[in-house]
């Protein structure tokens, strides 16, 4: 298919707006939602009736789910499930089908652009990008993608792809374009948890560099969660994930800079540090992932020996690492100047672990009089070195 309906149906169950049965209380922008959500129901409905006569089972299911998404108490919904899941599925897309897929994607972008409307108009602007994202997936265009580039220009979005529920600030730099690609640098947070603050630290830092930056909402970059500070999830998500962090982040960069790829013109390599906490991802993602990486620059950051489970041999020893330690850090050698690991010992394990798994384009420096810092302007050297080269 021109597009993959299994893979838009997982955008519905992140993005839209649940629908509910209109009641007194029911306020104007929840009234706009279900009216409008009722009518892109009628979209997807209508394509899965079409597919079921071409006994096409996947994309009619995926179709079926959009719409129970969007209208859960349509008549319709119940009659048709009973007929999808009867389908044999013997049938085969034709050029007639994938562009039926693809009008009924560009209709539902329609109403999702109207629903985008609705939100702003009521003042809800999360709401109105949420929209605009899903528009966008749906049917790529120009003037979605400036709806979305024009305000991440001026500051750091938030923003979350359309296949994973992890979040990031996303900030284009000045003068973006569409059709153009941009170099791309990854900065991870550390235990205060303070994303928009590292996200604008580094937009800070970034000056006139042409650099798209990405300032992931990393689960695993703290202790004990404070969901003050991870407004951008729910209980239900942090409980679900908890236990095993860092197999939700690193999935869920690698979805985002995906989507930014696919729409935002990133490279497919990427530059990525993490502070503190930070390290937990961005080694993460270096060890599982080292054909996204260009370079990395971890900075006083924890590492955990079970990051490297699973790690992927890289290319050519992989590509260029530049671990960075304060010798001023207060957890340099005891964690809160009381407990081990410190950061010296953790990074040990770092080096153990790159050293196994063939990573030998590897250095590291503790730095003269510096504390526990995210280095900004030190990895923005380092990436300015590797990118020169």
């Amino acid at each position: 298919m021109v597009r993959s309906l299994q893979r838009l149906a997982a955008l519905f169950t992140l993005t839209l707006a649940c629908t509910a049965p209109a009641h007194a209380k029911e306020s104007p922008l929840e009234a706009a939602v279900r009216k409008e959500s009722a009518k892109i129901a009628t979209v997807w409905i209508k394509l899965a009736g079409d597919l079921v006569k071409a006994d096409i089972k996947t994309e009619a299911l995926a179709a079926l789910e959009r719409a129970k998404a969007l209208a859960p108490d349509d008549e319709a919904l119940g009659p048709l499930a009973t007929t999808i899941d009867a389908l044999a599925g013997a049938g085969e897309a034709t050029d007639a089908t994938r562009k039926r897929i693809e009008s009924a994607n560009g209709d539902a972008a329609k109403g999702h652009d109207k629903l985008a409307k609705a939100h702003a108009k009521y003042g809800d602007e999360a709401g109105a990008l949420r929209e605009t994202l899903t528009a966008l997936e749906l049917d790529p265009s120009k003037s979605r993608l400036q709806a979305i580039a024009a305000p991440a220009m001026k500051s750091p979005l938030l923003l979350r792809s359309p296949t994973h529920e992890a979040a990031a600030y996303v900030s284009l730099p000045s003068g973006w374009k569409p059709g153009k690609t941009y170099p791309v640098l990854v900065s991870v947070d550390g235990a205060g948890a303070n994303f928009l603050g590292n996200a604008n630290a580094f937009k800070g830092g970034r000056g006139s560099r042409a650099f798209i930056t990405v300032a992931p909402h990393a689960l695993s970059c703290t202790n004990a969660i404070e969901p003050a500070k991870f407004p951008a999830y729910s209980q239900a998500l942090i409980d679900k994930w908890n236990g095993n962090r860092v197999a939700f982040d690193v999935p869920g960069l690698l979805a985002m800079l995906d989507f930014l790829r696919a729409h935002f013109g990133a490279e497919e390599k990427v530059a990525i540090t993490g502070f503190s906490g930070g390290g937990n991802l961005c080694y993460g993602f270096l060890l599982a992932h080292p054909e996204r990486v260009l370079c990395a620059a971890p900075a006083c950051a924890n590492f955990q020996p079970g990051l490297a489970q699973g790690a992927q041999k890289p290319a050519e020893g992989g590509p260029p690492v530049h671990v960075m330690t304060g010798e001023k850090d207060p957890h340099r050698d005891l964690t809160h100047g009381k407990t081990p690991p410190g950061i010296e010992q953790q990074t040990d394990w770092a080096m153990k672990a790159f050293e196994e798994n063939g990573f030998t384009n590897v250095k590291r420096t503790m730095l003269p009089g510096v504390g526990h810092s995210n280095l900004v302007k030190e990895v923005w050297a380092f990436v300015d070195e590797t990118y020169g080269k």
